[in-house]
């Protein structure tokens, strides 16, 4: 063989050399940057949905925190819970018109907390007060709506409220009394 022949032989394997070592470098530079984000898109999708799954259930404990606090504390809730419609921080006693109540279930409130939670019941119902205090109070609450005079809703409240509003009425109403004789004083 002439020296041509070997010089192009040794360029072509050159070549070929340079090829390979560039797609060495190439694949290389893939394997180290894929793991590590550039371009895993799936991979980012799944690990948002864990830090987003880690993060709601603690959001959403807060919110129940909170709901129970203000639920609890007969404080004045704020204008976005107010907005908020037939949610547990809207009422100070929930449930009280569908299971019967018990001193767990008013441990800790005031006579005017216990008076509020008695009338409550009645406000769920559209009745309307003569105390100012109360129709101001409920007036503030997103899901009452006043339909009935106080005479009137109270000429047929035996007729509307189910046996269990009414065996809590009178529970609230007891409690109350036993707290501040007389019960709470409106209106002052």
């Amino acid at each position: 063989m002439d020296n041509m022949t070997k010089k192009a032989i040794w360029k072509g394997i050159a070549a070929i050399i340079g090829v390979l070592i560039v797609a060495a470098a190439v694949c290389t530079a893939l394997v180290i940057v894929w793991p590590l984000g550039g371009g895993s898109i799936i991979r980012n999708m799944k690990s948002s949905k864990i830090e987003l799954q880690e993060i709601v259930p603690l959001a959403a404990e807060a919110q129940i925190k909170e709901k129970i606090r203000i639920a609890g504390s007969g404080d004045a809730v704020s204008a976005e819970e107010e907005k908020e419609s037939n949610l547990t921080a809207d009422y100070i006693i929930p449930d009280s018109g569908t299971k019967l109540l018990t001193d767990a279930d008013i441990q800790g409130l005031n006579a005017q907390e216990l008076n509020y939670a008695k009338n409550e019941i009645y406000a769920r119902h559209g009745r309307m007060f003569d105390s100012k205090e109360l129709q101001d109070y409920f007036n503030s609450k997103s899901w009452y709506k006043a339909e009935y005079p106080a005479t009137e809703f109270d000429a047929e409240s035996g007729s509307i409220l189910n046996e269990t509003e009414k065996k809590n009425a009178d529970f609230l109403r007891d409690a109350e009394n036993e707290l501040e004789p007389g019960g709470y004083k409106l209106d002052q």
